[in-house]
């Protein structure tokens, strides 16, 4: 697939927008999306290392201002390609989201309750007693 395959398929309505730019926001979806599959893997399958999480936390960061940027300049009304401001938005949640859980994740206590809540019926592997 070439880059402006690419970018059209990640971003919509990307095509109408300068080359320049359709690689810039291909590449940083593309980037998003790898942090987010790293982080499920390294972070939410695995316990982590102290160092891990800084790391993650430090990446976290810079995809959040990165996303912000990248907001004001699809938001901006002589931008051409409106679906990309979907696209930007949607993924600044998802960062958002990640730099919550991050910075404040929850208790075993926390998950356990939230389990029993979805998961009425389902054994628990912790606090069965």
């Amino acid at each position: 697939m070439n880059a402006t395959a690419l970018s059209t398929a990640l971003v919509p309505g990307a095509s109408r927008s300068p080359q320049s730019v359709e690689k810039v926001l291909s590449a940083w979806v593309e980037a998003v999306n790898d942090y987010l599959q790293r982080q499920y893997r390294e972070l939410i399958q695995q316990e982590p290392s102290l160092e891990k999480l800084s790391q993650y936390k430090n990446e976290c960061k810079w995809l959040l201002r990165s996303a912000l940027v990248l907001e004001s300049l699809v938001k901006d009304p002589e931008y051409p390609g409106r679906q990309s401001e979907k696209v930007i938005s949607g993924k600044l949640l998802q960062l958002q989201e990640s730099w919550e859980s991050l910075n404040n994740p929850m208790s075993d206590a926390e998950a356990d309750a939230v389990l029993q809540k979805v998961f009425p019926d389902e054994p628990r592997a912790r606090g069965a007693s």
